[in-house]
């Protein structure tokens, strides 16, 4: 395929909207997702994409996911924490826990 500016145009648009061009897609956000399917995404991937309720986008990662937490270590002083994301059908949805 030869390179010409409608090519470096297309992939301009897609790096600005977060796609690459090798066909793989920008993860989707959690809202749009059922609780489950976060749950299954974040357990596979180790990270999922929300969007708050202030309207921002942020990466969720970090953890273990909800199914593995007893094997959750935290030293004494740290207290095992949920981590919660917003999904279609539940406001918190906990896809994982961490220290």
């Amino acid at each position: 395929m030869r390179f010409t500016p409608v090519c470096a145009g297309l992939a301009l648009s897609c790096a600005i909207a977060g796609v690459s061009v090798g066909g793989t897609q920008a993860q989707q956000l959690t809202n749009s997702m059922t609780c489950a399917q976060a749950i299954a995404v974040f357990a596979a991937q180790g990270r999922v994409v929300t969007r708050t309720w202030s309207g921002a986008v942020l990466p969720i990662y970090g953890g273990v996911p909800a199914a593995k937490r007893r094997s959750l270590m935290c030293f004494r002083d740290r207290a095992v924490r949920p981590m919660s994301v917003i999904t279609r059908d539940k406001k918190r949805c906990t896809i994982g826990y961490k220290c």
